[in-house]
């Protein structure tokens, strides 16, 4: 009777909790698209990528196309941004097919409800085994995740990023390997969110994924160093220059390199090394855990240890989905405070973690978290593997 009574209070609260999240989202998302698609001065970021495809079109490298330069288009405008690798143009021809700014927006418009969609569907598979309550709490609460209006009111990709890692997600789970890397290959167009997912396959030894994606690498920045005429060396040269511009406009485990006296741009190699090393060796280790917690360790260390701002959050995705995971396995007090402290700091807006300077509380629950799920990860691989031995 109690059993029944409490797991009645639970689904009680969960229910009504979904209820908010989704006001909460509708919110973030009505001002999100509003901003993508309507108003002026917004989604800057996504006209700046538009600017450097248009270039990129006219057999132009657009990080040459600077302030002074005489290849300045004037219905296109100056390039004042950077970073971005040579296979990323290439997948730029399917982000940025050549139309308008305007059809650009709606474009994006379309694309990004789509992730939306994505997102939604593989958030409540996650909760669904657990029941219906469970399940739609899980949906509302990867939803109601601040970074999703922040992220469309600038144009960003990150929507659409972690709708392609949930599509490689899946694709893995299938075994279809060369799809997987094939898909993986166009999540790479932002390396600092994507890079570190590339260790999932070597660990599961998805060899077909790993060649596939290396292909669609190799042959996508051959592409655009033949459209340009420059060389890989020259590329990489002004994609490190920039490193100061990210480094100084972020938050992130750099900051505290900067804070110690490093310049940004050895900061950012330093704790990038740091990142690889912290990565590669936790993920051998945890090489038995399941899809989703590796997932969400990669999430993690690549949010931690590479430039990012604000709107990146939503790549902690599935740390949030691993979260909620562990409590409904074990619903207990430190799983549930964990799955608290980790919703917090994703589902505040972002005006009140800059006007209460949370960013750094952020990084320490985040890193809390992970490691709360490598030591869940660490007794639930035991009991398996002792299962099986028997």
């Amino acid at each position: 009777m109690k059993v029944r009574k409490s797991a009645f209070k639970r689904e009680r609260i969960l229910f009504i909790t979904s209820i908010l999240l989704i006001f909460i989202s509708f919110v973030y998302f009505a001002l999100g698209f509003y901003d993508l698609l309507i108003t002026e001065e917004r989604a800057f970021d996504l006209f700046s990528r538009w600017q450097e495809q248009q270039y990129i079109y006219r057999g132009l490298y657009p990080y040459d196309v600077m302030k002074g330069s005489p290849d300045i288009i004037p219905e296109i405008g100056v390039i004042d941004s950077g970073g971005y690798p040579p296979w990323a143009f290439f997948t730029g021809f399917f982000f940025f097919p050549p139309i308008s700014w305007e059809l650009t927006r709606f474009y994006h418009l379309i694309l990004n409800i789509l992730s939306i969609l994505v997102l939604a569907v593989f958030a409540y598979q996650i909760g669904l085994p657990y029941g219906k309550s469970e399940a739609l709490f899980t949906l509302t609460a990867c939803l109601a995740v601040s970074s999703h209006k922040s992220t469309l009111e600038m144009g960003q990709y990150g929507i659409i990023l972690n709708a392609l890692l949930i599509i490689v997600f899946w694709l893995i789970q299938k075994n279809k390997n060369i799809w997987a890397g094939l898909i993986f290959g166009i999540a790479m167009v932002k390396p600092n969110i994507s890079a570190p997912y590339f260790l999932i396959l070597i660990i599961q030894k998805s060899f077909k994924a790993i060649i596939s994606f290396s292909l669609y690498i190799i042959f996508g920045s051959i592409n655009i160093w033949i459209i340009t005429k420059l060389t890989p060396i020259y590329m990489i040269n002004k994609i490190l220059k920039q490193s100061k511009h990210f480094a100084d406009k972020g938050y992130s485990g750099i900051h505290a390199f900067t804070a110690l006296g490093f310049d940004p741009k050895q900061a950012t190699i330093l704790l990038g090394i740091v990142g690889i090393l912290a990565i590669t060796i936790i993920i051998y280790l945890c090489r038995n855990y399941s899809l989703l917690n590796l997932f969400a360790i990669c999430s993690v260390i690549g949010r931690v240890c590479t430039y990012h701002r604000i709107y990146d959050n939503l790549m902690l995705m599935f740390l949030l989905l691993a979260i909620i995971q562990i409590t409904f396995d074990r619903f207990n007090k430190l799983n549930i405070f964990f799955l608290t402290l980790v919703s917090l700091s994703l589902w505040l807006p972002a005006i009140i973690i800059d006007f209460a300077n949370l960013e750094f509380a952020q990084i320490i629950i985040w890193i809390a978290a992970l490691g709360h799920i490598l030591i869940q990860g660490r007794y639930e691989t035991s009991y398996f593997l002792g299962l099986t031995q028997k």
